[in-house]
């Protein structure tokens, strides 16, 4: 037999094995490894309290249950390291959170259930800032503090104003909200006084708290942020290629600024001013690229201001530094 033949038959053979297992269900399993639990936050809480546990593996495979002693819990998983679960009812005191993914051995730590009637234990909401301070209605408000969820799938806590703190705000994007950060609008009929938020029940000192601060509405109480503010950058190539980003730069970003941007590359006309000398529209990053003729001089990139979003925000207009082609 000569050596091709052999080294066809040897392929074929192989092949045959591999479907062989195949249908006997021999192959080998998927690699997967034990989830670890190494924090949980808060460490103790009653039922409704949203808990944050970091560890490793949570997505290979993906969790598929959580327990509170022996009841089961709701969760969501964020990333491979990081899960959030809402504590069940049950009995108060000491229990452990378990994190079963289908690979032993399970995932276990420590957690306390209290009776919210004594005590909140660690999941008492707080509400350490908002920015800005004041606003009209359908104005946006970031507000920062701990334990600001009232479920597991990112609920955002009820938030509520002045005076009579029964109406809730709506919420500007409740899926990218944290334990930590709340992004809502100003409601119609708010007034002067701290903001309220109430998570697990509406208790100041156990599922709700108030912020340190007055909330001013509407203005000139104080000076109110005007629109969300952008920068844009620009690189240029004497290819004729101009390219850059357009961004938000608010301490917490509001992205849809920079989505789907008018974006115009202007060139200084020798007697003054400027002519545009290309345009573009953003990515959903805030990303652009347009073509230029690369003729040599001085060029500028402009976002303009643009109004987007229900309520409306507007987007304050991003003029770039000069760039040159020489």
């Amino acid at each position: 037999m000569s050596l091709m033949k052999r080294h066809i038959g040897r392929r074929v053979a192989g092949i045959g094995v591999g479907v062989a297992l195949m249908v006997l269900g021999l192959q080998a399993p998927a690699y997967a490894v034990a989830p670890t639990a190494t924090a949980v936050s808060p460490t103790s809480g009653p039922a409704g309290c949203v808990v944050v546990v970091t560890g490793t593996n949570f997505k290979n495979p993906s969790v598929t249950n959580v327990t509170f002693g022996a009841t089961a819990a709701t969760f969501t998983i964020q990333s491979d390291t990081e899960l959030w679960t809402t504590v069940p009812g049950g009995a108060f005191g000491a229990t452990t959170i378990t994190i079963n993914n289908g690979s032993p051995p399970n995932a276990v730590i420590a957690f306390t259930r209290t009776d919210p009637t004594v005590s909140a234990g660690g999941c008492a909401p707080t509400v350490t800032s908002y920015t800005p301070t004041c606003g009209l209605a359908g104005a946006e408000v970031v507000i920062a503090g701990t334990n600001l969820l009232r479920s597991d799938d990112g609920t955002g806590a009820f938030v509520l104003f002045a005076p009579a703190y029964a109406v809730a705000a709506l919420h500007s994007n409740a899926a990218t909200e944290t334990p930590t950060s709340l992004d809502i609008f100003v409601p119609t009929g708010a007034a002067d006084g701290p903001i309220r938020v109430a998570t697990f029940n509406n208790t100041i000192g156990s599922g709700a708290a108030l912020g340190a601060t007055i909330f001013q509405v509407p203005p000139p109480d104080c000076v109110a942020a005007t629109g969300h503010t952008r920068a844009i950058t620009l690189k240029l190539k004497k290819s004729g290629k101009a390219s850059g980003v357009v961004s938000s730069t608010e301490t917490t970003p509001f992205t849809a600024c920079v989505n789907a941007v008018p974006v115009k590359i202007q060139k200084k006309k020798k007697g003054g001013g400027w002519k545009t000398a290309a345009s573009a529209t953003t990515s959903d990053t805030g990303s652009y690229s347009a073509k230029t003729k690369g003729k040599p001089g001085k060029y500028r990139a402009l976002a303009p201001a643009t109004t987007v979003g229900t309520p409306a925000a507007d987007c304050l207009k991003a003029k770039s530094a000069t760039r040159t082609i020489k």
